[in-house]
């Protein structure tokens, strides 16, 4: 090793060993500021690549058997995405291993990209499949080339979850306006799961009619945008008719009416917090400490 020569650290190795099969040398050699003839010759010290491959990966027999077992429904870059090499490597290697296609890959149609973005998301891509007579592995591919990442980004809803986080709710909250006060949504299907989304517009547009539901002013501005005019009016009024004894620390004589109009007499949150001058979320939270507190004792 000449003396201008850097030593390869521990946590360039790791780093190399890491991801040497998904980045190219180039990008490898940019991140770690070496060149790409430096970072093949470490590959080769390491027992990572045959000295005799040049810049080029091992073939694994599992990459064969993928590439013998896909050649007529996949085109060279749907190949290489999968195997995580370039459309150049897939044509040296099938033409290595001498195989030939049956059939010419078609090509993709306006029509088809049409039909897969309007239903990604809304379908199962098993549906978009059978509908398109392409495999799963080149829908993947197609989207991946139209840029398109994920089905809940390209459907453009939120979850459930965020937007209990967004409104400083508890998630329950969400789902019984969903199932009691017919809050819009659309189930959205990902590629191992369903999930329901919910539209941001179409999220005030129901707050508009179903403002008792809410605390505005708990809602911190601009977290869901866009953001109507109206919701910033109704926050200030929210915050005129808050209860007076928001932050009061609950008696037990509270704590007994509470309980009593919830279990025994069948009162919603929403009517209890008007009775002891409270708000529903205050009432809620203090629903749950009780229970918590019977359970454990």
């Amino acid at each position: 090793m000449s003396k201008n020569q850097k030593r390869w650290t521990k946590e360039e190795d790791t780093f190399l060993i890491e991801h040497y099969s998904a980045m190219t040398l180039q990008k490898i050699g940019e991140h770690l500021h070496r060149s790409k003839e430096s970072v093949n010759k470490r590959l080769t010290r390491l027992n990572l690549r045959a000295s005799n491959t040049a810049l080029r990966k091992k073939w694994t027999p599992e990459q064969d058997a993928f590439l013998q077992r896909n050649i007529d429904s996949m085109n060279n870059r749907e190949i290489a995405n999968s195997l995580g090499r370039s459309p150049s490597s897939i044509a040296t290697r099938i033409k290595i291993l001498r195989l030939t296609r049956k059939t010419s890959m078609r090509r993709w149609t306006v029509q088809e990209d049409d039909y897969l973005l309007r239903y990604y998301g809304v379908k199962s891509l098993f549906q978009i499949s059978a509908k398109l007579q392409r495999s799963v592995q080149a829908l993947e591919s197609r989207l991946s080339r139209l840029e398109v990442y994920g089905a809940k980004s390209h459907v453009g809803h939120i979850t459930v979850c965020e937007l209990a986080a967004c409104l400083e709710v508890d998630v329950h909250t969400i789902y019984k306006w969903i199932y009691k006060e017919n809050l819009p949504y659309k189930i959205i299907i990902a590629k191992t799961r369903k999930f329901m989304g919910i539209d941001i517009q179409s999220f005030w547009k129901w707050a508009e009619q179903n403002k008792t539901c809410l605390n505005f002013f708990k809602i911190p501005k601009n977290t869901l945008i866009p953001e109507p005019a109206w919701v910033d009016e109704q926050r200030k009024l929210d915050y005129i008719k808050r209860p007076k004894y928001e932050h009061k620390k609950w008696t037990a004589e509270e704590d007994a009416r509470l309980w009593n109009m919830f279990y025994q007499e069948k009162r919603n949150q929403r009517e209890i917090g008007q009775l002891l001058g409270r708000s529903r979320n205050s009432v809620q939270r203090r629903l749950e400490r009780l229970r918590k507190k019977k359970l454990a004792s």
